[in-house]
């Protein structure tokens, strides 16, 4: 209780304190030094000197326990005064003591600026920024998700965030146990869509990002309606041309030196920008609903992958390449049959079109610890790590030349992304130049079905052409 007395009483008293539990300790030794000598009669020519050290002792001790109990007093103010006058070695600390605190005080006064700065940026912040503890109750919320999620604050401090937004999956997402982002649509007349970002924070609970992107979905929605009905439109005059050119190349026009090779040229363009246009109408399909569960079905992964590896056989042959199936014959899906023809053919394709001649390619469909997996493996060329982020981007070519000579539209791996990500599934690439690349498309387990077991169930098969 004693430091107490001394933090907080008057500076008089303080003084009157300090000395007291200076001195007093100090002037112990030498008393009671003196009155052994009195009582005991004790007479030695070396008593006196030993007295006089003994006290001159006391108070050089003394001296420094009121210098500290100075310094101590001085130092547990809590604003910056100059410290009192002293002399020798306790001046000096009473000094270094003086510009430590003096720099503590500019580093919190700056420290205080940031801060405020931080907040008033926070405060401008046009996003709904949240911060809830381990149990999910609000913290400190900015005013835009006062605004975007209707809250009263401070009202609302200590409560879960969970009971404001009563939607499907708010609450694991809160939580952690879902996934770190979530999109939401408010029930409002204007159907707001947000969308939210968690960040864990170390010891201080959960920082929660709410973004209303409803603008840039509405955008998106235009995009994605205008691509699909520029392309619905474009189908049925190029089905006509592509008719007429047909008759023309069946007549004399055909065998016709000069008319023969234009038309035929003709023939080759309309045919890949028809190409083009399926594979934008199916981009517009993927991207505008969810999988219609009507449509969903169980799919013989393996027979698909069988009528793929025909329908190339031709260009098989071509450039010589051996072809190796390892399948999981007994192993179906859940999943509209069109996505999944989507994507194995466009893989396949792929790797049948860009791998050099005389080179492999493996095709994989089973199981694994971690989901569903189908698996295309070449031996070609390899992508460059600069072109792998943006290899799934629409029109995206890594050899702009190269694609356009061999009819590609620039699409098939946006396709294979968009249809694997429908069912909650991931495209995942990895390659590295001159040692080919793989390409693999992981579905959930939810989608696993078995069938009957058939009797080839199991049985790698490789094929090459000659």
């Amino acid at each position: 209780m004693q430091p107490r007395s001394v933090q907080e009483t008057p500076s008089g008293q303080r003084g009157g304190v300090s000395l007291f539990r200076a001195w007093i300790p100090a002037v112990i030794p030498p008393t009671l030094f003196a009155a052994w000598g009195a009582l005991w009669g004790v007479q030695s020519s070396l008593l006196v000197p030993a007295g006089i050290g003994l006290t001159v002792m006391s108070f050089w001790v003394g001296w420094h326990r009121q210098e500290a109990l100075r310094f101590r007093s001085w130092f547990r103010e809590k604003r910056t005064r100059m410290p009192p006058l002293s002399h020798g070695i306790w001046e000096e600390t009473f000094a270094e003591g003086y510009h430590w605190r003096r720099h503590q005080e500019i580093q919190r006064q700056q420290l205080n600026a940031q801060v405020g700065q931080l907040q008033d940026a926070l405060q401008a912040l046009p996003d709904a920024l949240l911060l809830m503890d381990r149990e999910g109750r609000l913290l400190w919320v900015n005013p835009a998700a006062v605004r975007l999620l209707h809250l009263r604050w401070p009202e609302d401090s200590g409560t879960p965030l969970s009971l404001w937004l009563r939607m499907p999956g708010v609450r694991t997402f809160l939580a952690g146990d879902g996934p770190a982002a979530i999109t939401l649509t408010l029930p409002e007349g204007d159907s707001r869509v947000l969308e939210g970002l968690r960040y864990p924070l170390d010891g201080a609970g959960v920082l929660v990002l709410f973004q209303d992107v409803t603008r840039l979905r509405q955008l998106e929605q235009v995009r994605q309606d205008f691509v699909a009905n520029v392309s619905h439109e474009l189908r049925s005059p190029l089905t006509v041309i592509l008719g007429f050119l047909e008759n023309l190349l069946d007549g004399p026009l055909g065998e016709d030196l000069d008319a023969g090779p234009q038309l035929r040229l003709m023939e080759a363009e309309g045919q890949r920008m028809q190409s083009l246009v399926e594979d934008l109408l199916s981009l517009a399909r993927m991207e505008s609903a969810d999988p219609d569960p009507e449509r969903c079905e169980m799919v013989h992964v393996s027979q698909i992958i069988e009528r793929t590896r025909e329908s190339l056989a031709g260009q098989i042959a071509e450039k010589n390449l051996l072809l190796r199936l390892d399948l999981d014959r007994d192993l179906a899906i859940f999943m509209e049959p069109l996505d999944l023809r989507s994507i194995v053919q466009n893989l396949m394709e792929n790797a049948v079109k860009y791998v050099p001649s005389g080179r492999d390619i493996t095709v994989f469909w089973g199981q694994d610890g971690l989901g569903l997996l189908f698996r295309v493996t070449d031996s070609g060329e390899g992508i460059a790590p600069e072109h792998l982020q943006r290899i799934t981007e629409r029109f995206y070519r890594v050899d702009r030349g190269r694609s356009r000579r061999m009819g590609g539209t620039g699409l098939g791996l946006s396709i294979v992304r968009h249809a694997a990500e429908r069912y909650g599934g991931q495209l995942q690439i990895q390659s590295d130049p001159g040692q080919g690349s793989r390409f693999q498309v992981r579905f959930p387990l939810q989608l696993e079905r078995h069938p009957l077991r058939s009797p080839e169930a199991g049985r790698p098969k490789a094929t090459r052409a000659s």
